[in-house]
């Protein structure tokens, strides 16, 4: 469905962005401690989750929603994947943008979050066929670079 919007033109992949986001697990949390443990405190904790943190929303017990999208007037998601909100952006990247039918000589930028400021994910794009745009972190002892 995805190579029909891009062949009628639909939808735009000359640009496309990758992103992630924390969801709440239902029930009740648990603490790291007991989960170290392995002990349950009470019913109605799902054991499956994990806990993630997201500068926007802090710590949270629950999973992570990975998306690609495209990024035009029309917004359609082109991969998705869900995993424990432990799991880092970075480590979806690969498969993710492997896995996407959307990926063709059409798109030449991803734009990401920081959380995709990694070398081996810029080299990566460039082996796929598109440029991966991310704002770069500053490290602190990382010196400015002056002119």
């Amino acid at each position: 469905m995805i190579r029909l919007f891009v062949c009628e033109k639909m939808i735009d992949s000359y640009i496309v962005a990758i992103d992630s986001t924390l969801l709440k697990a239902k029930g009740h949390a648990w603490h790291k401690s007991s989960m170290n443990k392995g002990i349950v405190p009470r019913s109605g904790i799902d054991t499956d989750a994990r806990w993630g943190f997201s500068h926007t929303k802090g710590w949270l017990f629950g999973y992570k929603l990975h998306l690609i999208s495209s990024t035009g007037s029309t917004i359609v998601p082109l991969a998705a994947d869900f995993t424990t909100a432990n799991v880092q952006d970075n480590q979806l990247y690969n498969p993710m943008t492997a896995s996407s039918s959307l990926l063709t000589e059409e798109t030449c930028f991803m734009i990401g979050d920081s959380g995709y400021d990694d070398q081996k994910l810029y080299d990566l794009s460039i082996n796929r066929g598109f440029e991966l745009v991310c704002p770069v972190q500053r490290y602190e002892h990382t010196p400015l670079l002056t002119d």
